[in-house]
């Protein structure tokens, strides 16, 4: 058609689909409602917002899901249009739009239709007078979580959980008129004072689901607001939202729970229902710790089976038939110990689950100076038998190796009587930051905190001496500032060639502390929290991955040395730069800088003792060996070298599976957790230091001036003028 010349541009003929059924939801309450697009996004929020009576002052927000969008915004016209788009994609007959109230404000009009600017107060208030823009949380869509009669869900305790959260997010209490697993009835709570008629009735089918199939969902009671703390906000709602938190990190204490929970979910918990509820989600991840002992039978067949040349010995009291101890190492670390530096680190450490218990370890060192954990003793406290026990079974796993092995240990309770039965004749050092600590606990309430230092540095000198001329001037140094009748009967009782470097004349790989026993403690700190089985399991996890990263590591080194050991060589290189070489007979040479130095390369030896000590070339060795024209490499101990790292970890532990323990004889064997008498008071989980080991700063003195650990206010000191 065409008017005065012009086309008469007609408009396209829209064809209206069936229409979209919604289903808005607020507050627990519902009600439908039939879209179509001759409707409007304002007709749609007009409707809303008279159907559920708000206040002209308030301001809610449309949300509505499709699959694999649980809230998209529907705020305008074009999210309007998206609805239906989205629908027609998913072949949607029905919609859920969730209503949220967002705020209220002031308007020039009351009516929601009239498209007008709304004018909000906080715009012209100061900060400190503005409202805090609403914030997001977790719990918001438990009020979504009831909908409608024929809801499903996957057994009674989903249908309890949900009910419980939904309840809570709406702003009621209910009680259970029939909870069983078949068939639930929960009613308002208020039904006997306000005769409020809310209920739920659920029933389960053939399928093991159970269906909402009556449900009331109007409340006519009073007091149905959301508030920040709910009576059934317990430990098992808490549990279900804090279980990835604690399956991440177990050390998750009560407060963090507390202070996580009010800034996720919005809402108030006591650190009772805290702590109850990490030690609920502890036991629903990891088992309980009773009955964790029972699958310690199906373990050990399991590690054997898996891991052959394993030893796994458990030990249960057969009167009783309670856990007495095991020990347990696997096949893979037995096999790439003897490729390590031939030292053992042994100590002990507490467990952190109800039961306690001591955990005994073994600890080597592998070429590139890391922990390599050899194996484990799990009982009931550091006793001369139980150590026994466990130095009995690791000797059976060493003796074949055939290699003289030095251990380094802290002296525990009942350690150096069971060796001396069991290695007897095998290399022995102490820790020497142990013998410091015991030493400085000798000067309790002696000598001030300056002089105790100056005694923990001397002493460290005396344990690093290496002549005996050299120990003999710093004992007299440690004597004069210690005191004789404190260092004398203090060093009587332990003999020399343990503690000092002077005195023993084996290779010692430079070792002095129990540091890599600390390490290895430190590494299973979170292992130590869970029950025995899961620490077993977890440890035996994190060797498995460990000895997998390093040998996947040691396939990209080029360098003949491990990395650490090449990086000290190039320093110890440099160094030697400095020194004068002079040939006195074959192999021997000497040293001269400042001072002069007798070298055999031949023995791998040198006057400054640091070669012998080390088992690694010291500067003037080194000097030496390049004026001999040999090649540096020909003269550094074999287990730095990067092939024995490789062949260290070239035996993997295998991995175990657990699909068939409860069809398993040993998985349904019954066996009964040790007794473990609580100690009073609040469970520790962190080991005291004693008087030595606690490391106090120094500070200067604003009124005497001195270095000390006091202040003006607490200084002492008499002042000289």
């Amino acid at each position: 058609m065409e008017r005065d010349g012009a086309p008469l541009s007609v408009p396209p003929l829209r064809i209206l689909p069936d229409p979209l059924v919604a289903r808005c939801i607020y507050s627990g309450k519902c009600y439908m409602i039939p879209l179509n697009q001759c409707m409007s996004f304002s007709d749609l929020y007009e409707d809303v917002f008279r159907t559920f009576q708000f206040l002209p002052s308030d301001v809610i927000e449309l949300q509505y899901s499709v699959p694999g969008c649980e809230a998209c915004f529907l705020r305008s016209e074009r999210d309007f249009q998206m609805l239906f788009c989205g629908a027609r994609i998913h072949k949607l007959e029905c919609v859920d739009i969730s209503v949220l109230k967002i705020g209220g404000s002031c308007s020039n009009t009351s009516s929601v239709d009239s498209r007008s600017e709304v004018v909000d107060e906080d715009d012209y208030l100061g900060e400190a007078f503005r409202i805090e823009v609403h914030k997001s949380y977790l719990s918001d869509e438990w009020s979504s979580y009831i909908h409608h009669v024929g809801e499903k869900f996957h057994g009674a305790a989903e249908l309890r959980e949900k009910l419980r959260k939904y309840a809570i997010a709406v702003g009621f209490e209910f009680v259970f008129f029939r909870n069983d697993l078949d068939r639930i009835h929960a009613i308002c709570s208020n039904v006997g004072t306000e005769g409020c008629d809310w209920h739920l009735r659920a029933h389960s089918s053939a399928n093991g689901c159970l269906y909402i199939t009556e449900l009331n969902n109007i409340h006519t009671c009073k007091g149905v607001v959301r508030t920040q703390k709910h009576k059934l906000l317990g430990s098992k709602v808490v549990k279900t939202c804090i279980a990835a938190d604690v399956s991440y990190n177990l050390t998750l204490k009560p407060r963090e729970i507390m202070s996580k929970f009010k800034s996720t979910y919005g809402f108030d918990i006591s650190y009772k229902v805290a702590l109850k509820a990490k030690q609920s989600a502890k036991e629903a991840i990891y088992g309980s710790d009773a009955d964790s002992f029972s699958k310690l039978s199906w373990y050990k067949e399991a590690v054997l089976e898996s891991n052959p040349g394993s030893s796994f010995v458990l030990e249960v009291d057969p009167s009783t038939n309670r856990f007495h101890r095991l020990f347990v190492a696997y096949g893979g670390c037995i096999e790439g110990f003897q490729f390590c530096l031939p030292v053992l680190y042994v100590d002990g450490t507490f467990g952190k689950s109800i039961y306690k218990g001591q955990i005994l370890a073994a600890t080597g060192r592998n070429g590139n100076q890391g922990f390599y954990p050899l194996a484990i003793c799990i009982c009931d406290s550091e006793t001369e038998t139980n150590w026994t026990f466990f130095f009995n079974h690791l000797k059976s796993l060493l003796e074949p190796q055939g290699r003289v092995i030095t251990f380094i240990s802290d002296r525990g309770t009942g350690l150096l009587s069971a060796f001396d039965k069991v290695f007897a004749g095998h290399p022995h050092l102490f820790c020497y930051k142990h013998l410091v600590a015991n030493l400085a606990g000798k000067y309790r309430g002696k000598g001030n905190s300056v002089m105790i230092e100056e005694v923990k540095k001397k002493f460290f000198k005396v344990a690093y001496s290496s002549t005996e001329k050299e120990y003999r001037f710093n004992l007299r140094l440690l004597r004069q500032e210690g005191g004789a009748e404190i260092i004398d009967p203090f060093l009587a009782e332990i003999p020399v060639e343990h503690w000092c470097r002077a005195f023993y004349t084996g290779g010692r790989y430079g070792i002095m502390a129990n540091g890599i026993a600390e390490s290895f403690n430190s590494w299973i700190s979170l292992e130590r929290l869970m029950p025995v089985y899961c620490m077993l399991d977890q440890t035996r996890i994190k060797q498995m991955e460990q000895i997998g990263k390093r040998r996947d590591e040691a396939q990209r080194w080029t360098t003949e040395l491990t990395p650490k050991m090449e990086e000290r060589l190039k320093v110890q290189m440099e160094k030697s730069r400095r020194f004068s070489v002079h040939y006195s007979s074959p192999g021997v040479y000497e040293v001269r800088s400042e001072f002069s130095y007798i070298v055999n390369i031949s023995e791998h030896s040198c006057s400054c003792v640091k070669w012998q000590i080390n088992c690694f070339p010291c500067p003037h060795g080194l000097a030496a060996i390049q004026a001999a024209s040999a090649n540096v490499y020909d003269y550094i101990d074999k287990y730095f070298r990067v092939d024995m790292f490789k062949k260290s970890y070239s035996s993997p532990i295998r991995p175990i599976t657990n699909v068939d323990m409860s069809s398993s004889e040993s998985g349904t064997d019954f066996m009964l957790p040790p007794l473990a008498k609580r100690p009073p008071g609040r469970p520790r989980v962190k080991r005291f230091k004693s008087i030595g080991e606690t490391e106090k700063k120094l500070i200067r003195c604003g009124r005497c001036g001195k270095m000390g650990t006091h202040n003006k206010k607490s200084c002492t000191e008499p002042l000289v003028q």
